[in-house]
């Protein structure tokens, strides 16, 4: 609010009240018109100059719930918090995406199922950016993010092998024509974050993020989606080595702090399309 908007205000308030305004007077003994007095005109701009800062508290406060509450609000926060996320070490300092996603939508509050260990999820946008290969953006994604913080709370990010990279391995099929045809697959994680980023200090640099206590990193038992059980790894373990572990492997954590019982996941993939993605947060497609 503008300060000679709220001196108008005050003003009129302070002329309007001390016109107007009465207060009943026990000491004149009963209730009749003529037994009301004025308020003091110091009492009057008390008043008023609390009903102002209620009426600029309120306000602040209802612009903070709703720091993303337009598409194009989260658009510009998701695309500042990758940027935190750079400043942290969470991403590699290459790591860009298109200045505008091509995809926004609103999701509100619900419960998840036990799917989903129940999680609460919260009132957030879900944005979808592009590669833009023409300006040497080779990455994309699939960010979250809630609406009261502000913050990612679930990522889906790639990143396009360089041109001339040469692949990890080769896997040859037919097509839909019936034509032989060779897919590539590449490891160019470092595309999207720092090649020597550990377990634990991914791990750490969330928890910092995200504002929770501490993390535990837990086994993966997943008896209903890939029936698997994996133990947990040690934590000086590089991130990237995750894929290399089983192609359906995913890292089970619990954030300190989180919703009780409710763990995040954090998984690598490498795609025949020429790309390698890293999932992770707090609605992972995997419970």
């Amino acid at each position: 609010m503008k300060r000679e908007n709220l001196s108008e205000i005050l003003g009129l308030l302070d002329e309007r009240l001390i016109a107007e305004a009465r207060v009943y007077d026990p000491s004149a003994g009963g209730r009749s018109p003529e037994r009301i007095r004025p308020m003091k005109k110091k009492r009057i701009v008390t008043l008023a100059l609390a009903a102002a800062l209620l009426l600029s508290l309120s306000i602040a406060a209802y612009a903070a719930y709703n720091a993303v509450g337009t598409p194009q609000a989260a658009e510009k926060i998701a695309l500042e918090q990758i940027e935190r996320w750079k400043e942290l070490g969470l991403l590699s300092p290459g790591f860009a995406l298109a200045d505008k996603a091509y995809d926004i939508r609103e999701s509100p509050e619900h419960v998840g199922s036990d799917y989903w260990f129940g999680r609460i999820f919260t009132h957030s946008y879900n944005l979808k950016f592009r590669r833009d290969l023409e300006n040497d953006r080779r990455c994309s994604a699939f960010l979250r993010v809630d609406t009261m913080s502000g913050k990612i709370t679930e990522a889906s990010l790639d990143a396009q092998a360089e041109a001339g990279r040469e692949p990890v391995s080769e896997i040859r099929g037919t097509d839909e024509n019936g034509a032989e045809k060779s897919w590539y697959y590449y490891d160019n994680y470092e595309d999207i974050f720092p090649a020597d980023m550990t377990v634990d200090r991914f791990c750490s640099l969330l928890a910092q993020y995200w504002g929770f206590g501490g993390y535990t990193i837990a086994d993966t038992d997943d008896t209903e989606y890939y029936h698997e059980h994996w133990e947990a790894v040690d934590g000086s373990t590089l991130l990237r080595d995750l894929a290399s572990i089983n192609p359906n492997y995913y890292l089970t954590v619990f954030f300190d702090g989180d919703q009780t019982g409710v763990p995040m996941y954090i998984q690598l993939h490498s795609f025949p399309g020429g790309y390698v993605n890293l999932m992770l947060g707090t609605n992972h497609g995997i419970g």
